[in-house]
């Protein structure tokens, strides 16, 4: 039963990361600094930095190829795969309308200086939408071509609005002028353009059928203006950069590619012929300025084909103004390789969303990857490219999906806590509107590390709510298993948020301990071994297991330490022999899924070990009655079934303890790392010679380097490696006093002191000490029925003692007293429901000395008031489900212990008393990361949850009530806009008048168009603009319509005023106006038909007269 003071919780869902929803568009609002993203799910996520998480727009499952930010309105049009077009409220995060484009379309892009689309489909034409309106146009362009090719790339120009870049992909570029529609639509068609390509630059002609030769191409892959629309770009699938000019005929004025500045010449398209692999096929291209460099450059992406873009280019011009005339004029700058297939680019603007969002551009929004992701691309000053780090968090998450986490045990240090905040402060956000981030306002939640299927661990946080990763603390675990000859997986893994100790075990018996720290050159053992010698006694050591019996591992390990689906991959461990060399090894072998769910989980202390679990839950009947046979252990007595005497002479505890220990500390081994070993261990290459950069770029780039170098940032630093037998590691425990306890599947247990580099504690449940007990004794084996380490914990009793509690499969509790020899083992507690599955010492109020033990088994929680007294309280779970993950945390200043069971259910039970406070249900979306997902607890009650490839859940326990959230905006209409380029209107082919070209297109657009408003949808923005006064309710609002609309029906001179004084007079107003164009617009046809009438009657009396002249000279009239 709940108590009265115990406030009612319930579960707030904080994100959802799914890697496997593939990344297919990109657009960002330079002006609300907002980022949209399109998945292959149908699904978009808007990213916003006053919001902590990432918002979800309701879509179908089509995915999504193209998106568009209509500037200085609050609509998001989104188009997906099978043609439909969806436009989306910023403000409401709410459909408003949509429109099923007739044919399969290929590109969009907004209208410059109007609410209106360009739609391009596959049969060559292009429609127009207005966005903010809900029009569709009757009017289409076709550009009277016939093209067989569909359309690639449609873009305004950037100044003269009435122009539009259309281009095909069989090569020909059109330039049509609106202006000129009401003539005829052959005098829309300015200018045709189209390069004929080299002999040696055409694509041989292939066979495809007996007698049937077709050529591929070479085909037209992008175009677009240049930021002045002078000049024009196009890129093809043999390489070629084609720059035209509109006004100097079809041929280009540049034809190039990237290694040969001049291919119309024929000694260098032979040259070209024989370009690099990468450089085939070129893809994308942007023309652009930047906002720091009195110049324009090209972005360029290149490949071995379209498919296989993976190179970005940079090709800089000699002035902003883009009036390129020569070859000369475009110089190659740098090339950048992303290493993964590029699918998309897309520009971000550092304030102007106009001229087509390619102008003061200072960086990319790349998608990347064969599960496509989003990273993004900065664009320095020197026109040089380098990853950025300011992307939010998801998206960050599935550039590499963790298949393992483990959460940082205890209360993170002050000083730790201050370090990684500024290091979060000092992460530049592509969403925020200056340089730097907002400072983290919220003391850092959650703290833990992940693993990733690249053999790569990052270190992630949550701080008020959101997610940061930090990128410079990663750690190539297989680049560090090749350095020190390791050939394990990992297998378990513990984080002390206290110290920053992390500690690595594998199950081939290594351990490799690790620190947070902000200077990786500090020496932190004693004594360092070199690494060709680890790589050397590396071959004895695993010889070991060749030259041995091998030991099994405990019966049903798998069911506790993996995943079910992950069981099948599991590589078995066979005695073999293998070489040891840098060039192989890895903690986590590509290509396996072993990997322990047991970090930052009920098992994270030896889940692996207890083999008795499936034994427990066989009978429900006798678990229950089980849970009533509950006892403490006293020291001195002989448990039923336990593998050795629970009393131990402290003598030959002490002898055996001082030997094997002194035998076992050389086996603890310093590691240290040079320059070029740190930068690989965390990830990175060597850096490029800064040789090849001009003077000025050297500088920026040394300054820059300077900067950095004066940031503390912290590192995960690898110092110290122990490695004593081949077998295989149960669980580690990193400890606040420096210890760090290393528990094997055979029962043994070492402790290492990382200060001292020496080892303090070495010992075997299953064995009696004894004076002639060997380390070989201690790690081969025990009894015919051994008992299996199966959690394990550090606690503090007073204010020096530090002790190391151990659980068992047998439901023992061990406790060993650290730094006292003469203190031999003894067993505080016993629980007869099964193996111990969590141990937990925890004061009994804040700052009270006296403790209380909580122990955790697959059915039961008990607490023990003490560290060896009897069971205070008892918690057992009456249904089939267990226990998969518990922790003790703090909820609302209250310390409870909160536990997720196996059927997905989280139990809140308040210490020390273990009353239930709360059962709540897990989200739906957790039902789908598999039976036993990975489940990680942080001290305040957030709950993680990873599935199998990465999908990750992020929740919290809260006080009902607390949840409520404010309506989120994408849209504020108090920014400003940036000011339009100087455009010239429609108006301007015939009177050489500047003016706005929104009215004129809207008026050539508009005149015929059907309205996609009239099934029910709503303008975008139209909250935003909804007339309301202050402090009054909208039911008074609406009474007072009502009222007035009546007295208006009563008298005829209050309407009148009424309509003149309101917007209904506007309105109608409007209407005439727009009835009074259209009559000028029928008047002016009908002139002109007049017109064309005359001149037919003309041409048909003086047809009459010629055939009359002509019937008479036959007649001989004449």
């Amino acid at each position: 039963m709940r108590s009265s003071a115990v406030p009612e919780l319930t579960i707030v869902e904080e994100r959802t990361v799914d890697p496997a929803a593939k990344a297919t568009a990109a657009a960002f609002d330079p002006t609300q600094r907002v980022l949209a993203i399109g998945h292959s799910t149908g699904t978009i996520s808007l990213f916003a930095a006053k919001y902590p998480t990432n918002s979800h727009l309701p879509t179908t499952n089509s995915p999504i190829t193209h998106l568009w930010f209509v500037p200085g309105h609050a609509a998001l049009a989104a188009l997906d795969k099978h043609g439909m077009l969806r436009i989306f409220d910023l403000d409401t995060l709410r459909e408003c309308f949509s429109y099923a484009v007739p044919l399969a379309p290929t590109c969009m892009r907004g209208f410059a200086g109007t609410t209106w689309l360009l739609v391009g489909t596959e049969n060559g034409r292009v429609y127009f939408v207005d966005a903010v309106n809900g029009r569709k146009s009757d009017f289409s362009l076709g550009c009277l071509t016939k093209p067989t090719a569909p359309v690639v790339a449609v873009e305004s120009h950037p100044v003269e609005a009435e122009k539009i870049l259309v281009a095909y992909a069989n090569g020909v570029c059109v330039v049509c002028d609106m202006g000129k529609a009401e003539v005829s639509e052959r005098e829309m068609v300015v200018s045709k353009h189209w390069f004929e390509h080299p002999e040696a630059l055409r694509p041989v002609a292939q066979e495809s059928e007996p007698g049937n030769f077709t050529a591929s191409g070479p085909w037209l892959q992008s175009a677009g203006w240049s930021s002045t629309g002078d000049r024009f770009v196009a890129t093809f699938s043999n390489g070629v950069i084609a720059i035209f000019n509109p006004s100097a005929g079809p041929a280009p004025v540049v034809a190039r590619t990237i290694q040969c500045a001049d291919i119309q010449q024929p000694e260098q398209a032979k040259a070209a012929a024989q370009m690099d692999r990468s450089l085939l096929s070129l893809g994308h291209v942007r023309w652009c300025t930047h906002a720091d460099h009195d110049q324009s450059f090209l972005v360029v992406s290149s490949g071995s084909s379209l498919g296989h873009q993976s190179k970005i280019h940079i090709l800089g011009t000699q002035s902003r103004e883009s009036n390129v005339k020569h070859s000369r004029d475009i110089s190659v700058g740098d090339s950048f390789d992303t290493e993964s297939p590029l699918v998309a680019i897309s520009t971000v603007p550092s304030a102007s969303p106009w001229r087509n969002g390619n102008d003061g551009v200072g960086g990319l929004v790349v998608l990347i990857g064969r599960k496509t992701h989003v990273r993004m691309l900065q664009i320095r000053s020197d026109l040089r490219l380098e990853w950025h780090d300011g992307l939010p968090g998801e998206l960050k998450w599935c550039m590499s999906p963790a298949v393992q986490q483990v959460c940082a045990d205890g209360e993170l240090s002050t000083a730790l806590c201050k370090a990684l905040e500024q290091q979060c402060n000092m992460l530049q956000s592509l969403l925020s509107s200056s340089s730097a981030c907002a400072e983290v306002s919220a003391r850092i939640s959650q703290l833990y590390f992940c693993i990733s299927n690249s053999d790569m661990m990052s270190l992630w946080c949550t701080a008020g709510e959101r997610l940061y990763c930090y990128d410079e603390t990663g750690l190539d675990l297989a680049y560090l298993s090749r350095l020190v000859g390791a050939e394990g997986q990992v297998t378990s893994a513990s984080l002390c948020g206290l110290n920053g100790l992390l500690a690595l075990g594998t199950d081939t018996g290594e351990t490799i301990i690790c620190v947070l720290t902000s200077d990786p050159w500090a020496s932190l053992a004693q004594t360092h071994t070199q690494f060709d010698q680890l790589r050397t006694t590396g071959l004895e050591y695993y010889a070991q297991r060749a030259n041995k019996d091998h030991v099994p591992e405990p019966p049903n390990v798998r069911a506790l330490n993996s995943h079910e689906h992950m069981q099948e991959k599991r590589v078995p461990s066979v005695p073999r022999i293998r070489s040891v060399s840098l060039h192989e090894g890895g903690f986590i072998r590509r290509k396996s899924k072993r990997l322990s769910s047991s970090f930052g989980t009920l098992f994270r202390r030896g889940s692996s070990a207890s083999g008795h679990l499936k034994a427990a839950l066989k009978d429900p009947d006798e678990v229950e009655a089980g849970a009533q046979n509950i006892r403490a252990a006293v020291s001195g007595d002989v448990e039923a079934g336990m593998a050795r005497s629970a009393q131990i002479d402290s003598r030959v505890w002490s002898e055996q303890l001082d030997r094997v220990c002194a035998e076992m500390s050389p086996m603890v081994h310093g590691l240290r790392f040079d320059v070029d070993e740190q930068g690989r261990l965390k990830g990175r290459h060597a850096p490029e010679p800064a040789q090849s950069l001009p003077e000025s770029a050297q500088s920026l780039t040394e300054s820059a380097e300077a900067k950095t170098d004066q940031m503390p940032r912290l590192c995960v630093q690898p110092f110290m490696l122990a490695r004593f037998a081949c077998t295989s590691v149960a669980s580690v425990v990193a400890g606040q006093s420096g210890l760090v306890a290393i528990l094997y599947h055979n029962g043994a247990i070492a402790v290492v002191d990382v200060t001292g580099q020496s080892v303090v504690l070495a010992d075997n449940i299953n064995l009696t000490p004894d004076a002639n007990v060997t380390v070989d004794d201690i790690f081969g084996g025990g009894t015919a029925e051994p008992a299996y380490v199966t959690a394990a914990t550090f606690a503090t009793a007073g204010d020096t003692k530090q002790q190391l509690l151990v659980g068992t499969s047998q439901g023992h509790v061990f406790q060993y007293t650290m730094h006292d020899r003469l203190q031999p083992p003894k067993v505080v507690a016993r629980a007869a429901t099964g193996p111990i599955a969590y141990l937990a010492v925890e004061s009994t109020q804040d700052g009270a000395t006296e403790h209380m033990l909580v122990v955790g088994t697959p059915k039961s929680v008990f607490v023990h008031q003490g560290v060896d007294a009897k069971p205070a309280a008892a918690y057992h779970i009456a249904d089939s489900a267990h226990i998969t993950s518990m922790r003790v945390v703090r909820l609302a200043d209250m310390r409870c212990v909160v536990a997720v069971d196996s059927r997905l259910r989280v139990i809140v039970l308040m210490l020390p008393d273990l009353s239930e406070a709360a059962r709540l249900d897990l989200p739906d979306e957790v039902h789908g990361l598999g039976r036993l997902p990975n489940v990680c607890i942080g001290d305040g009650g957030q709950i993680q949850i990873l599935g199998s490839t990465g999908q990750m859940v992020q929740m919290r326990i809260a006080p009902r009530g607390s949840d409520v959230r404010v309506q989120r905006s994408y849209f504020d209409p108090e920014l400003p806009l940036p000011s339009q380029p100087k455009r010239t209107g429609i108006t301007s082919w015939l009177l050489g008048l500047a003016t706005d070209p929104s009215a004129d297109i809207d008026a050539l657009l508009g005149t015929h168009c059907r309205d996609l408003l009239s099934g029910g949808g709503t303008k975008p923005g139209a909250r935003l603009h909804e007339p309301a006064e202050p402090n009054m309710d909208p039911r008074m609002l609406s009474n007072r319509s009502r009222q007035d609309s009546k007295y208006e029906q009563d008298t005829k001179v209050s309407d009148l005023s009424n309509a003149l004084s309101g917007g209904e007079f506007a309105e109608t107003r409007d209407m005439l106006d727009k009835r009074g164009q259209k009559l000028d617009d029928v008047t002016d046809a009908v002139q002109q038909l007049s017109l064309q009438s005359e001149g037919f009657l003309k041409k048909v009396r003086a047809y009459n007269a010629e055939q009359e002249k002509k019937s008479k000279r036959r007649f001989n009239l004449f």
